[in-house]
């Protein structure tokens, strides 16, 4: 032992040789590490959770096809952040820390806290915002939450991440303004002001570097300049370099895969490349969760998850945004003829598909919620969620002719949303609104109840009287969904992202998917209204807008300072008034802008800074004071990697919404003397008209974007997919086949189910399918396979010579 410790001239740490030290940092099975009694390190078990939690006591697996005990299906992050309220999200942090507990979890995988880029990421159900201030709070509230019963929060996914296509091999081509301004602030926010125990590498490439080998955003931001004191973990199989990564900052390597890269980490210890210092930091952060003391469980989960039902509802009660209410439609009268159409409404969606999906102990539909309700209602399926074809379209149209008020229940299809892959479209099926338009020919009295995890277009918003969104409300979202309509409930949610009129008003619509393996931002920080308020073009539904049945008003708005400083903060404060008979929440929104915005180059006409819900009853007011730091006037400074904080004149805008009317109040900067902004870019970047090209992009930032190229013979790796591997050789179609057969069980898979494995199989690449095999499928394996692939090329060369 003695002799390897010298060989490897490693520092002993908690007593453990060098092979011990690098199998410590790779995970034992699926979700646990290795434990060293001798050491005093005992084993560490994670779970998937951002809206619950996926605890699965056998066999694990990534994509939520294996059983899980049972566990309460919260409103997932899309609706969660329409909340707007920090506390209400820390109670839901708190409640799954302790169902993590009663099942004896150290650490749940969450929340996401992923820039929504584009609406058609097939993962933005479990994101939270367009914008990151809003997501940065709202995590920090999640991680205080968790971390209060002792159970560790691991936010993700560490960086720039926004697509799911390709998402195992991309790389994010980010200009560093968007970079910190955009996609790290909420990762920036969550770790000052909650110090998770861990933060979650993505798999993608950063600019080139794989986020697992990044030395820059690990250690260099995420540590030395933010603080971080956790451990950075992969996401499962997104290792790329064991050397690397261990150099670059990352701690713990998940999940357990045989230790296929052990001997690389312990090569490159005897020759040098893998600094021992990075051995042993990656060891203490690992003994360090390890070894935190954690409360037991006290109580009984029964109990708990009936509590937690509750829970899942207030939070659906505080997050649907009421989107159009003309003539008062909402709330409905106990004396109205309801009709309810679409099939959604006994089928009711209220989770996503892909590594978040629960098993709830209960989940209530929109029928049910009504029947819990004691309310009467004629119901017509009207459509069915399987195919885009009508049930009875024509008994729908019939039965609503002679309603009151027609209940309309929208939405995507689960196949529609998950992990893995992106949505094609921002359409709704068809049938739906085909049947939403003949509906609304003969009774305009028309309530549309929204059942979706991100944007949709809605074409027939005209012709209906009322829109609720629901988005993805979790197990109880029936109960919710009939107190709101009922007005129980005063909706107070507002939205985190953007409804665009139609796809292509999106900033990236034109490039969106079009170039996965390199994915320039070419957009770069005008990401939501940050493009949508300078381009001036006209949204559907704004960031931050939602209606109430009271009406709420903004007065007085004042500021503690005329002037801000590098270190000092402001004060805003306003008075909100209830003006209605109906007790209600308001959101007050506090945006900095610029007057000169439509001059400078990457700057946003304004931005989110700050913001405050607050509960009033009817006919009484409030003054809310929002204090703004200085970080909130400052801009990124890439050449001295620091923040700086301009002089000049910056607006102070108190509102309701992004577009909305509101309060403007000047305040000086005293700052540095100049602005990091550039000055010589495309146009493109200062007007924003129309899209942004790649060409622009990359003569605005000096980054380039290669064009993807489809693999051939001779170009395989083992960051090839099943797909590419089969395309040339017969061997490995066979081989991929049966594996394929195996895994799905069946040859021809028919169901949405099965089609999503199908998929996530064949476009994964398979060192990643190999890393989360659990050794089933050996490095030795995967090489042969790319060999088999490559085998037509070499031949080809040797009978040209």
């Amino acid at each position: 032992m003695l002799k390897k410790q010298k060989q490897y001239n490693v520092p002993n740490a908690y007593g453990l040789t060098p092979e011990e030290q690098v199998k410590l940092t790779s995970g034992a099975d699926f979700w646990g590490t290795e434990a060293f009694p001798a050491a005093n390190i005992p084993r560490f078990r994670m779970s998937d959770g951002p809206h619950g939690l996926r605890y699965q006591a056998g066999a694990g697996d990534a994509l939520g096809i294996n059983h899980s005990e049972p566990s309460t299906a919260f409103p997932t992050g899309s609706a969660l952040a329409c909340t707007w309220d920090p506390a209400l999200v820390a109670a839901m942090g708190a409640a799954i820390g302790q169902e993590a507990r009663s099942l004896d979890v150290d650490m749940v995988l969450g929340p996401g806290l992923n820039i929504k880029r584009n609406p058609l990421c097939g993962r933005n159900f479990e994101y939270f915002s367009e914008d990151p201030v809003l997501t940065g709070h709202l995590a920090a509230g999640w991680v205080k939450g968790i971390q209060s019963t002792g159970v560790g929060a691991c936010v993700k996914h560490f960086a720039a991440n926004n697509q799911e296509n390709d998402r195992l091999r991309s790389n994010s081509i980010v200009d560093p303004i968007a970079l910190h301004e955009l996609y790290l602030t909420a990762f920036r926010i969550a770790v000052k002001a909650a110090q998770p125990e861990g933060v979650m590498c993505s798999y993608n490439r950063i600019n080139g570097t794989y986020a697992s080998d990044n030395r820059y955003l690990l250690s260099d931001v995420l540590r030395k300049t933010w603080g971080f004191n956790g451990a950075v973990i992969t996401d499962w199989g997104a290792l790329n370099d064991k050397v690397a990564s261990l150099n670059a900052g990352t701690d713990l390597e998940m999940p357990g895969d045989g230790h296929m890269f052990d001997q690389q980490a312990l090569q490159g210890l005897a020759d040098g490349r893998l600094a021992p210092t990075a051995l042993t930091r990656a060891v203490a952060k690992i003994a360090q969760l390890a070894q935190k003391k954690r409360p037991a469980f006290q109580g009984d989960r029964q109990k708990l998850l009936t509590d937690n039902a509750q829970l899942a509802q207030k939070i659906e009660e505080n997050a649907a945004v009421l989107l159009k209410n003309d003539d008062h439609i909402l709330p409905l009268k106990e004396t109205d003829n309801i009709v309810v159409v679409g099939e959604m409404a006994e089928q009711t969606r209220f989770q996503g598909a892909g590594s978040s999906h629960i098993n709830p102990p209960t989940q209530v539909s929109i029928l049910e919620g009504l029947d819990n309700a004691h309310v009467a209602y004629h119901y017509e399926p009207g459509y069915r969620l399987t195919d885009d074809t009508g049930v009875d379209a024509a008994a729908a149209v019939a039965a609503a002719r002679d309603a009151d008020k027609v209940i309309f229940v929208a939405g995507l299809p689960e196949i529609d949303e998950s992990e893995g892959f992106d949505r094609t479209t921002m359409a709704l099926p068809a049938v739906q609104n085909k049947l939403i338009e003949a509906i609304a020919a003969v009774n305009p009295h028309i309530v549309v109840l929204l059942i979706a995890g991100a944007p949709v277009e809605l074409p027939w918003t005209d012709h209906v009287q009322g829109l609720l969104n629901l988005y993805l409300g979790g197990e109880s979202v029936g109960n919710a969904a009939s107190r709101l309509l009922y007005g129980i409930v005063n909706p107070s949610g507002k939205l985190a992202e953007t409804y665009p009129m139609q796809y292509q008003d999106v900033p990236s619509s034109q490039l969106y998917g079009k170039n996965n393996g390199s994915v320039g931002y070419a957009e770069s920080v005008y990401v939501g209204y940050r493009y949508y308020d300078k381009a001036a073009v006209p949204v559907r539904f704004p960031f931050g807008f939602g209606l109430s049945y009271t009406d709420f008003t903004l007065q007085n708005a004042a500021l503690s300072a005329a002037q801000i400083t590098p270190d000092g903060q402001v004060q805003v404060n306003v008075t909100v008034t209830n003006n209605g008979t109906t007790d209600g929440a308001e959101v007050v929104q506090v945006y900095v802008g610029d007057a000169a915005a439509d001059t400078k180059a990457l700057t946003p006409k304004q931005t989110l800074q700050g913001f405050a819900k607050v509960f009033l009853a009817a006919g009484t007011s409030q003054i809310v004071t929002i204090t703004l730091p200085a970080q909130a006037f400052k801009e990124w400074d890439d050449h001295d990697q620091r923040w700086l904080l301009p002089t000049g004149q910056r607006q102070i805008r108190v509102a309701t919404s992004s577009n909305a009317a509101g309060l403007v109040l000047p305040i000086t900067l005293a700052g540095e003397n100049t602005s990091v902004r550039p000055v010589k870019v495309p146009d493109w970047y200062i007007r924003l008209q129309g899209h942004p090209s790649m060409a622009a992009f990359e003569e605005m930032s000096g980054l380039h974007v290669p064009v993807d190229r489809a693999p051939v013979p001779g170009m395989y790796t083992p960051l090839s997919t099943p797909q590419e591997l089969s395309e040339y050789s017969w061997t490995n179609r066979h081989i991929m086949d049966l594996a394929r057969e195996k895994m799905i069980g069946t040859k021809n898979p028919t169901t949405p189910a099965d089609r999503f494995m199908e998929k996530i199989i064949m476009d994964t690449p398979i060192i990643r399918l190999a890393q989360q095999s659990s050794g089933m499928l050996p490095l030795a394996v995967v090489n042969r396979l790319v060999g088999i692939a490559n085998r037509r090329y070499w031949r080809a060369i040797r009978n040209r010579y």
